[in-house]
């Protein structure tokens, strides 16, 4: 009898132990529903002023995301990495993110130098990247003409900004005599510096000086001597750091060249403004959005108030990213399992999606925003003037 009851015992405990692990099997189970955004950025390096600004705003997104439920059963997870500004470790830890993280979808990078190696990673590991300021052409479609499959991007291209500068330039300022100040290690500025040029010449304007310099150089001194011999009456240097722009207005001052100054969408930064405010005064700079627009008030207010930092475009392109991202998810679980496969898909069809900035429709043939208003805005007194929104045709 004893040994029967104990038999038994034993026997139930074996069943209980059976369930106990099968709850937790059923509850580890549950527990996996994650989702895995990767998100590279600058956090260190020449550049590291962009990530501070974007991934508390993105984790923030995050984490409201998964408070009200997630998105189908589905909890998101946001992995960031430091690129250290660097190309190659933006190419290392997307292969992190791609090989050990498993991430359905990434964020990022914002610069064209790194995304345009990452794009064939992408397509290789068939997991969708959605690019913020990485607007060279190559970075969603190859210098052969073959659209990368898994890359994206959420705003405008070079060839739209250096046309529009340069039509601004010629048009609007009656500018004739352009000075060109490039990065030459940067497909950003080399390509957007081409796209001024020939449409500049298109207008009727002449190109007096073609001037380099590489990202990390801090003396600008013998090509703005140069500049100044040569006469010109505008100086473009679409750099992508906003140092290199502070650093040529300061030098510019010192040597006595009062120039037209223009820049693009790279250096649209508060940072800029601190580091050269007076030297810059009247200076125009491009960008696709404004942290000094209306519509981002209440944000700016209350995303200053929380993390103690100033959001800036990059903090904006972010949260258009994540939100592309967002809609790709919610877009495949209605249609069954959010695989990268089918968050790719439903990116690439999107059409009047409302993000962060703006409504954008996806162009499925060069997976770019279609019809991405510019702003063109001037420095004055220290702070950012729209003075006019130039819109596509």
């Amino acid at each position: 009898m004893e040994k029967a009851m104990l038999l038994g015992t034993k026997k139930f405990g074996l069943v209980l132990m059976a369930l106990v692990l099968l709850m937790s099997l059923l509850t580890g189970c549950q527990q996996e529903k994650v989702l895995k955004i990767g998100y590279i950025t600058e956090q260190t390096g020449v550049d590291a002023y962009v990530g501070p600004a974007s991934v508390p705003a993105l984790q923030d997104h995050v984490d409201k995301i998964n408070a009200e439920g997630g998105i189908g059963g589905y909890k998101l997870e946001l992995i960031v990495y430091d690129t250290r500004s660097e190309v190659t470790d933006a190419v290392a830890v997307i292969k992190r993110l791609f090989d050990q993280d498993k991430a359905v979808a990434v964020i990022g990078p914002s610069w064209s130098a790194a995304a345009i190696p990452i794009a064939d990673i992408a397509d290789a590991a068939k997991v969708p990247v959605v690019a913020t300021t990485a607007s060279n052409v190559n970075v969603t479609v190859s210098e052969t003409g073959q659209l990368h499959p898994y890359m994206f991007r959420v705003c405008f291209i070079d060839p739209y900004q250096g046309y529009a500068q340069a039509d601004f330039a010629y048009n609007k300022l009656g500018l004739r005599k352009a000075a060109l100040l490039t990065d030459i290690a940067s497909p950003y500025t080399v390509g957007l510096h081409q796209f001024f040029k020939d449409h500049f010449i298109e207008l009727g304007g002449e190109i007096v000086a073609e001037e380099g310099y590489t990202q990390g150089d801090a003396e600008f001194r013998a090509q703005l001597a140069k500049i100044k011999d040569a006469g010109a009456d505008l100086l473009v240097m679409d750099a992508y750091t906003y140092k290199d722009v502070g650093l040529a207005a300061q030098q510019a001052e010192a040597l006595g060249l009062k120039i037209q100054i223009m820049s693009g969408d790279g250096v649209f930064v508060p940072e800029l403004l601190e580091m050269a405010g007076p030297q810059l005064e009247g200076a125009i700079v491009t960008t696709g959005v404004s942290e000094s627009a209306p519509e981002f008030a209440e944000f700016n207010t209350a995303f200053e108030a929380k993390h103690g930092i100033k959001a800036n475009i990059y903090t904006y392109y972010g949260l258009d990213a994540l939100m592309m991202i967002e809609y790709g998810i919610r877009e495949a679980v209605k249609k069954g399992e959010p695989t990268p496969q089918a968050i790719r898909d439903a990116i690439e069809t999107m059409t009047d999606v409302q993000l962060f900035t703006s409504k954008v429709t996806m162009d499925p043939e060069t997976h770019n925003p279609l019809k991405k208003p510019l702003l063109i805005n001037t420095i004055k007194n220290n702070e950012w003037v729209l003075l006019e929104t130039f819109q596509p045709k």
